[in-house]
């Protein structure tokens, strides 16, 4: 091996080669840009249409059962027994939803995107349709939806087909929820119907019997208080009996509602037997401490104040899950709708010749430096230089391999 195969590569080396071929170089770069340019201007355009969205404000009804009534498909998801990131958000649901196979036929059939797509199977529709959509949520909750296609106007068109479809879904759930609550609130307003009767007939009985009696103010309070506690407990009874309907018993939603039931059911115990801790300086007497007709007449008043509270709270209620169970309105908060764009998405042209450019410009170079390795391990005479030759000879035996059957058969068509 010479002296000169033995020198390692320097800067000034390298930079010797990029000289030598500086010209190949700068003609592979701008053939390739401009071959790129040209082809692009035979792809076709594609715009997309945007829209940015805020998940429903959960609605609140003011008589403790909204987590029911307006939850929607966040209220149903992040609980039920779907196995949903820790950190999942309502916007993060309702983006899964968005991109969901239910959502996405409900877009294809409104818009006929099966002729449009000219697909065979909605299978293969549903694919096509979902390489157009993107959707995220930015870190603040807001839900970016982006839809494009050839036309402007029909991307604007699909965009808005897909918050409709959303919001469809989320009503179709708050429907559910809301049906679910109304059974549950209309079993027990039947039963309160016969309860309130009853007291009704039982406190104007012994009204009739002993109109002289009266019950004093501190005891109207604790009556007052008890039917108030009363009535909180039978709607929070039934809104855990909906929950356990929806979700795991181990769920935390009906954890939370247990403890919430036994802590009111705690304090309606201290009204109704005594504390000497929790109401001393507040009551001075419970309701069973009340004397002779007194304490009938107490009882009596407590049961028809219970029932009235309970039986106003539930027909409220009852009429609200009526109301939602039929509600049709939007649920999904628009803050920008989706409108045809003005300009392209793609491609970009430019892009893609600089990078058709960059690409090319690469591959010469690392060809030139292939070529000049060979050649100076060829001026050498190097080892290396061998060794390539004896690798170049055996590529040379299986090219003739291959050509061998097709060289006989042309020979022997060429015969006499």
């Amino acid at each position: 091996m010479s002296e000169s195969s033995g020198k390692e590569i320097g800067f000034w080396d390298i930079l010797s080669v990029f000289i030598k071929w500086r010209r190949l170089l700068a003609l592979s770069f701008v053939a390739a840009a401009v071959l790129t340019l040209g082809v692009s201007f035979f792809l076709p355009n594609w715009f997309a249409s945007q829209a940015s969205l805020f998940p429903p404000q959960q609605e609140t009804t003011g008589l403790g059962l909204s987590s029911l009534l307006g939850g929607g498909l966040a209220g149903v998801l992040s609980g039920s027994r779907m196995a949903l990131p820790a950190f999942a958000t309502p916007s993060d649901i309702y983006a899964t939803v968005l991109k969901s196979r239910k959502v996405a036929e409900g877009v294809i059939i409104r818009n006929n995107l099966m002729k449009i797509y000219n697909t065979k199977t909605l299978e293969q529709t549903v694919n096509e349709f979902a390489g157009h959509l993107s959707v995220k949520v930015d870190p603040e909750g807001v839900i970016r939806l982006t839809f494009e296609d050839k036309d402007p106007q029909f991307a604007a068109t699909v965009a808005k087909s897909l918050i409709d479809e959303l919001n469809k879904v989320n009503s179709e759930v708050n429907a559910a929820q809301a049906t679910a609550t109304r059974k549950f609130v209309e079993e027990r307003l039947t039963q309160t119907k016969v309860d309130l009767s009853r007291a009704e007939d039982e406190y104007r009985d012994f009204q009739e019997k002993n109109r002289a009696v009266s019950l004093d103010d501190q005891m109207k309070a604790v009556i007052n208080s008890l039917a108030q506690l009363k009535g909180q407990l039978a709607l929070a009874e039934i809104e855990i009996g909906v929950l356990r309907r929806s979700f795991l018993p181990e769920h935390t939603s009906v954890k939370q509602q247990e403890a919430k039931i036994e802590e009111i059911k705690k304090q309606i115990n201290m009204l109704e037997e005594g504390s000497p801790d929790s109401l001393k300086g507040v009551f001075s007497i419970p309701v069973s401490a009340a004397p002779n007709l007194g304490l009938e007449l107490a009882r009596l008043t407590r049961n028809l104040k219970i029932q009235e509270t309970i039986y106003e709270l539930l027909t409220q209620q009852y009429e609200q899950a009526k109301i939602q169970e039929k509600k049709d309105t939007p649920t999904i908060q628009i803050l920008d709708a989706p409108t045809a764009p003005e300009k392209k998405s793609r491609p970009k042209r430019s892009i893609l010749a600089m990078m058709a450019g960059m690409l090319s410009l690469l591959m010469s170079t690392a060809t030139i430096f292939v070529i000049e390795f060979i050649d100076r391990n060829k001026r050498a005479n190097s080892e290396a230089y061998h060794q390539l030759e004896k690798i170049l000879a055996v590529f040379k035996e299986d090219l003739y391999f291959l050509r061998s059957p097709f060289s006989s058969k042309r020979g022997k068509g060429d015969g006499p």
